[in-house]
């Protein structure tokens, strides 16, 4: 490590006595950027100068200040191969300066050009030693802030605000080219989750053609949400392998698998987890079949809400090994009534003649008390509604569906794996940033002083 320092002069006038505390801020936040931008580039200057020196005064510097420095492609060479040479002459500066689109605005660095003593290439080394490649044009900082932003807002309000000077197209390519869907595929233990939950829903795509984003979370026992997929116009059969695949122990355990009924997902994951339909669609779903027979909303009422009496058990608190028996007791009395009642309605439904609500309370019958089944069994508190995955997909809707342009399948799966992740596994998106960005604390910066 070695100790550098930048000194900065800024320059102010005020007006006495009429001057606030207001304006001061605003003025040094219109100034933000431009000093940060200043600095990196003062900081690039410098380090291109001590690398250049190191390399090129080989009398002063041994070969271990020259470690990891001066790596370039041998002159001439058809395979492309690095020449072992590490001492260099100085042949000034390049014609052109570097740009780079940086989170501060456009750096712009005149780079040192040198001339290797052994093969005669000409390179710059700062570049190489800064990670920076041939043809780069942004940091991936840029990047990072790109994607936090799209994540917070859109891609139009990105662009009206001008919180970041890129263009519509250079933002879609961000997300698309973004490795997001590659990562985070570590194995998940079945065996730490209480639920696994599925959902669909509609977006807007390109051309004006609808597509359909499904996800996959699990619910640990802690109450944390663990995102295990996203995928946009893919259908179930397919998801479900994935998902299998991500799921370490992915053998029979006894925990349910929520759903809202959508088509496709009776039988999902039924080797590794318990079928709960969602105690909140239940008796919506009920009400549009009985609408199928006819029946009024006031006269379909009071079945739907005898359905929500029976299905909505309420499970003690506390730990369920010190729980007294009386209460576990009461719970299996609620729970076997209720399954006698609704088995009742089916038949009473019958006998009116529903035939859609008859049909429609057989299929979820056995799978609404799974929660219930579980708790008796284990002791394990198991959500009962998709509300997590509702409020997940509300979220991506707010970036998805207010766009004035469609999205690729690649964009729809992307962003919403970033809102996925980042919302729910926050130390998992910063590490991931982390060693994306190659944040391993070489590099520290503080305010030594203000005079």
């Amino acid at each position: 490590m070695m100790e550098q320092e930048i000194h900065i002069t800024l320059r102010y006038d005020l007006a006495i006595g009429d001057v606030n505390l207001n304006e001061i801020i605003y003025r040094l936040n219109e100034l933000k950027d431009l000093l940060m931008l200043r600095i990196t580039e003062k900081i690039v200057q410098d380090y291109d100068d001590i690398i250049t020196e190191r390399l090129s005064r080989t009398d002063i510097f041994p070969s271990k200040a020259r470690r990891g420095l001066g790596r370039h492609i041998r002159k001439g060479d058809p395979e492309g191969r690095f020449c072992r040479g590490r001492k260099v002459r100085k042949r000034g500066y390049r014609k052109d300066s570097r740009k780079i689109s940086t989170v501060f605005g456009d750096l712009s660095v005149a780079i040192r050009e040198v001339e290797c003593g052994t093969c005669g290439a000409r390179y710059s080394p700062v570049l190489d030693a800064l990670k920076i490649g041939r043809y780069a044009r942004k940091e991936m900082n840029f990047e990072h802030e790109v994607i936090e932003a799209v994540i917070d807002t859109n891609y139009r309000r990105l662009i009206d605000g001008r919180s970041i000077d890129i263009s519509l197209g250079g933002i879609h390519n961000i997300v698309v080219g973004s490795d997001i869907d590659e990562t985070f595929q570590e194995p998940v233990a079945i065996k730490d989750l209480s639920a696994i939950m599925a959902d669909g829903t509609g977006v807007k795509q390109q051309q004006g053609r609808k597509g359909e984003l499904r996800a996959v979370i699990g619910i640990t026992k802690a109450g944390c949400v663990e995102p295990l997929g996203s995928f946009t116009n893919t259908e179930w059969p397919e998801i479900e392998r994935i998902i299998k695949e991500r799921i370490k122990e992915a053998e029979p355990y006894n925990i349910p698998f929520i759903y809202d009924g959508e088509p496709g997902l009776d039988d999902f994951l039924s080797e590794v987890a318990e079928l709960q339909r969602c105690t909140w669609h239940g008796p919506r779903g009920l009400y549009h079949a009985l609408w199928e027979d006819g029946l009024k909303k006031k006269q379909s009422k009071p079945e739907t809400d005898k359905i929500k009496q029976l299905i909505g058990i309420e499970l003690p608190e506390g730990d369920f090994e010190i729980l007294k028996e009386e209460d576990k007791e009461q719970v299996r009395s609620k729970y076997e009534t209720s399954k006698f009642e609704i088995k009742e309605l089916i038949q009473t439904f019958r006998e009116k003649g529903y035939k859609h609500g008859t049909s429609y309370l057989e299929n979820i019958a056995d799978r609404l008390f799974t929660n219930i089944e579980l708790w008796l069994k284990t002791g394990v508190i198991a959500p009962k509604t998709t509300s997590l995955l509702e409020r997940l997909f509300r979220e991506i809707g707010r970036r998805l569906k207010r766009i004035a342009w469609g999205w690729s399948d690649k964009a729809v799966t992307n962003i919403s794996k970033m809102i996925m992740i980042r919302q729910y596994s926050r130390d998992k998106w910063e590490k991931y940033w982390k060693e994306k960005l190659g944040i391993k604390g070489y590099f520290n910066i503080e305010i030594a002083a203000v005079s």
